[in-house]
């Protein structure tokens, strides 16, 4: 068994963090992101020789479409005959770096890079009940 330290992805390949939700996420009140789900921002590790506009360090938006599985397979009679076809769960490609779980994913899973941007502290939503006149 081989305990990998670093890797350099091929070709069109990006390596980024796996960082995931430490908490629930609630917007309004309403559960939007539970706990353990990956963070839609991810911090590139490695990259392979075809990547352009990409480098180390950079903060990216993923797209996570590419792995989801749906409820109803697509294009089966399910998937055209009910409008909603929820995904299920994800299957990344996941690889082990120093005991830490990495994705490994391809430049067309990135949405964008973020040249700029300022961490603001996540606050739990204050739920406001209508008083009740008698």
């Amino acid at each position: 068994m081989l305990k990998l330290k670093k890797i350099k992805p091929l070709y069109n390949g990006i390596v980024t963090t796996m960082d995931a939700y430490e908490k629930d996420v609630f917007q309004n009140g309403i559960l939007v992101v539970q706990k353990g789900a990956l963070k839609e921002f991810q911090t590139v590790i490695s990259i392979g020789d075809s990547v352009r506009n990409i480098k180390e360090g950079d903060v990216v938006k993923i797209n996570p479409m590419r792995y989801a599985i749906k409820k109803y397979e697509d294009g089966s009679l399910k998937d055209g005959v009910i409008t909603e076809n929820p995904v299920v769960k994800y299957n990344f490609n996941i690889v082990e770096i120093n005991d830490k779980g990495c994705l490994l994913l391809m430049d067309r899973d990135i949405d964008y890079v973020v040249e700029e941007y300022e961490e603001v502290e996540d606050k739990d939503p204050v739920i406001l009940m209508p008083s009740i006149q008698a």
